[in-house]
């Protein structure tokens, strides 16, 4: 007998459009608002960003680096365009915003604790996922600087992904699991549909976080990379605003949100000051560059935070929700983690690898994190 998820494959084969990699910006309409704060959590907006509920210390030791960028402030850079705390595009244009945009619709349809989605609930955010030229497009070619593979290394070529896995993060990693979860949530199981969703929103959240510090690598040799970059955090959102990843952050943890806009405008600060076709000056774009992804990943940290805060309070399907938004995202963690400590590193894995959620030491794994992002 024919599997059925083949069945699935083939309905959306002929029901949905090619990814290319033309130029066009993908067609994205009905945006949903970007300021109510209801989706991707409980309802309430995952919090006021100011208190971390479960024995985390807040944010009143962090301070920026001496080396930091903070717009209009006496620090170690020259004056420059981003002094006025703006993001000033370099093109009109950015069509990376419309990705973010398309996240924000699938979240609309998928995103929610409380529910389970339909199956044209799924069918739908699929549509969206792989419009021409949209999320499907990039995640399938996403690689992730933060690792160091051979030069020449071809992600889109047939075996390396699986040679370089961490590296190639899109083709080996994340396009099987979004496209996965969002087929599992069409066809229906045992495991709640919920649970199938909250999959492809982990897999989506980790994509934005690559994308924008894969775009801050790149923007050294294609200016225009860094307002990728800024659109993959922010949506394309004015001074301190924004959707996609950011809502998220900004819900959970202000200050992280707050520093990552002061990365992003060091990044843009770094460009107008060092404006050669290829940047002549990589020390300050690596200055810029960890800036931003420190507060970024920091961010993300305090997402997984909340949301382990969440399983510990919740029960049933909303549980599975969270266990299965854990468990896909929190290893984006380790690397960083383990970097700064890996007996904390390993504790907070440990947690996110034990088959029963009911049985997560949750407060073991809030100390870890708390241990391990303290400030970005």
């Amino acid at each position: 007998m024919m599997r059925a998820s083949v069945l699935a494959v083939g309905l959306f084969a002929v029901m949905l459009p090619a990814a290319g990699c033309a130029e066009d910006d993908p067609t994205v309409t009905d945006l949903p608002d970007s300021g109510d704060g209801d989706r991707g959590g409980d309802g309430d907006g995952g919090g006021d960003g100011d208190d971390r509920d479960a024995g985390g210390d807040g944010d009143a030791a962090c301070t920026p680096l001496e080396s930091d960028y903070v717009p209009g402030a006496d620090d170690a850079w020259d004056a420059c365009i981003s002094d006025d705390g703006e993001y000033h595009r370099i093109e009109d244009s950015i069509s990376s915003t419309a990705r973010v945009m398309a996240f924000e619709q699938i979240a609309e349809l998928l995103f929610d604790p409380t529910r389970d989605p339909s199956p044209t609930d799924f069918f739908t955010g699929r549509m969206i996922y792989q419009t021409d030229e949209g999320l499907d497009s990039r995640v399938v070619r996403r690689y992730d600087p933060h690792y160091e593979v051979p030069d020449g290394t071809d992600c889109a070529l047939q075996g390396v992904p699986a040679m370089h896995p961490d590296y190639c993060v899109g083709p080996a990693k994340l396009s099987p699991l979004i496209i996965g979860a969002l087929d599992d949530g069409y066809l229906g199981d045992e495991t709640p549909a919920r649970a199938h969703a909250a999959r492809a929103e982990a897999g989506l959240l980790w994509f934005l976080y690559v994308s924008h510090y894969k775009e801050a690598t790149t923007c050294a040799t294609k200016a225009k990379d860094c307002d990728s970059a800024y659109a993959y955090y922010t949506g394309g959102a004015g001074a301190r605003g924004g959707i996609g990843l950011s809502r998220y952050v900004d819900e959970v943890d202000s200050y992280a949100h707050g520093r990552a806009w002061d990365g992003l405008l060091g990044l843009r600060c770094w460009r107008h000051l060092d404006d050669a076709e290829t940047a002549a000056d990589p020390a300050m774009g690596e200055r810029a560059r960890a800036q931003y992804d420190r507060a970024v990943l920091d961010g993300i940290a305090a997402i997984v935070r909340d949301r382990l805060v969440r399983l510990g309070e919740s029960t049933g399907d909303e549980r599975a929700y969270y266990w299965a938004f854990l468990r896909t995202l929190g290893p984006l963690l380790d690397r960083e983690g383990q970097a700064r400590s890996a007996d904390a590193a390993d504790a907070l894995g440990a947690e996110l690898t034990v088959a029963d959620p009911a049985q997560v030491d949750v407060a073991a794994a809030i100390d870890a994190i708390d241990l391990l992002f303290d400030c970005p």
